[in-house]
């Protein structure tokens, strides 16, 4: 056997990817196993494990059952199984595995989906004519379809929802795109081949187009979470860096926004991990933008100032950006430069990059605009009347461009008015808001 190549195991290089670890770390970690497993050390070493992933070698069975405990995936979602082995698989075991990430996405009962519901949302969304066939068999017989489906009509679809975010209601085009989702999960279990890989691309961008939408727009972030879990899988299918990248980045808001910045920062490595495969330094620029807003809401007003440094020196060159990369750019970098400066004390230099910020933002960067008003007032706290004008053109924003984030934005600034009279009409207004939101249908 000397000398025989295997595949490339791409998944477990990317589960590796993932969790930020290099070679040595998955090394360390399987001998630490074997040690609590009264097994003798073997001279496990970083260039074997680094073997396994490029086919040099095939993983020995007394090291796949530690991989398998360290990475917490089967064997088959690490490529650790012969074709020998899978064929030993059930036959029911596609459908399982197709059903538990069914499960994932729509949250069960949690959310109120049902098939019913899903096709409202696709008729909804002008989709019946790529559906058409589909609706008329049972969802098991359904998916077995995909590979009639023209992967670029539903990746058109996708970009189409994705041109509507800037544009659209949030709640409407949710539902639109989260159904679109769940139509995607089925069709890559079903997919084979080079379709398989273009449709898990655009389930990817979908699924994290539905994530953002879930967190940032409706504040539903438990919701987001299994939307971010499908798109991250859909990565591996597809074997796009930049996207994984995206959507770890995406992550680690969740737990950033959460008072969890351990947990965030540990999302935003593993993210880090995957730009270093050809992936733009406009995504590295925007990671470390979302790395300096974790580290300035715990506290950390220094570090969140230096990776504002390192996205700013890497988006000097303005390199090309993938086509769905929409939602960053220089302005951006000093939206986020704004709030990194505050959190650092600095509010004149904070009310500089706010104001370009604003100046830039174009129709693209509406929902942004009720953000960066808001730390403009934060960053004008010591006079009254000019933070609380600021406030009222974040609900001006608001009311034209509906953004979640915005609003708690807006009610996390307006304690720099105290009891004033500025604050209690303030008070009023974002009550009016919220109450105005909480009547349209579907909120």
């Amino acid at each position: 056997m000397t000398g025989r190549r295997y595949p490339a195991n791409r998944r477990l290089a990317w589960e590796r990817l993932q969790r930020g670890w290099s070679y040595e770390e998955v090394a360390e970690r399987i001998r630490t196993e074997m040690s609590h497993a009264g097994e003798t050390d073997t001279g496990l070493n970083a260039n074997t494990v680094r073997r396994w992933e490029t086919g040099e070698r095939w993983p020995d069975p007394r090291y796949r059952k530690h991989l398998v405990a360290i990475l917490d995936k089967p064997a088959d979602q690490l490529g650790l199984l012969t074709p020998d082995e899978l064929a030993m698989r059930p036959q029911a075991e596609t459908l399982h595995e197709f059903r538990r990430l069914w499960d994932m996405i729509t949250g069960g009962d949690e959310t109120g989906w049902d098939r019913a519901s899903v096709l409202r949302a696709l008729l909804g969304a002008s989709m019946l004519p790529l559906v058409a066939p589909l609706l008329s068999l049972d969802p098991q017989a359904a998916y077995a379809q995909a590979k009639a489906i023209d992967p670029r009509a539903y990746a058109e679809i996708v970009r189409c929802q994705r041109t509507l975010y800037w544009t659209s209601p949030a709640r409407p085009l949710y539902e639109a795109a989260y159904a679109h989702t769940q139509l995607g999960t089925g069709l890559v279990r079903a997919a084979t081949g080079t379709s398989r890989a273009t449709l898990a691309s655009a389930l990817a961008e979908s699924a994290l187009l539905t994530a953002r939408l879930a967190f940032f727009d409706l504040n539903q972030p438990a919701v987001a979470q299994r939307c971010y879990d499908v798109a991250l899988a859909a990565t591996r299918e597809a074997g796009d860096h930049a996207l994984a990248a995206t959507v770890l980045g995406h992550m680690a808001f969740i737990p950033a926004f959460g008072h969890d910045p351990t947990a965030a920062r540990s999302l935003i490595d593993a993210a880090l991990q995957h730009t270093w495969h050809g992936v733009s330094p406009a995504v590295r620029s925007w990671l470390h933008c979302v790395a300096s807003e974790v580290e300035a809401r715990a506290g950390a007003g220094a570090a969140s100032r230096h990776q504002i440094d390192l996205a700013a020196t890497a988006i000097t060159t303005r390199p090309e950006v993938p086509e769905w990369f929409d939602y960053y750019d220089i302005d951006r970098l000093h939206s986020f430069a704004g709030y990194a400066v505050l959190s650092a004390g600095d509010h004149a230099e904070a009310a500089r990059h706010l104001a370009k910020s604003l100046a830039g933002l174009t129709a693209a960067g509406a929902k942004q605009r009720s953000v960066v008003l808001a730390d403009l007032a934060s960053a004008h706290s010591s006079d009254g009347d000019h933070a609380a004008d600021y406030l009222n053109q974040a609900l001006d924003a608001l009311q034209a461009d509906w953004y979640g984030t915005g609003l708690e934005r807006v009610r996390a600034v307006r304690q720099v008015l105290g009891d004033s009279r500025e604050g209690s009409q303030l008070d009023e207004r974002i009550a009016a808001l919220a109450t105005s939101r909480a009547a349209l249908p579907g909120s």
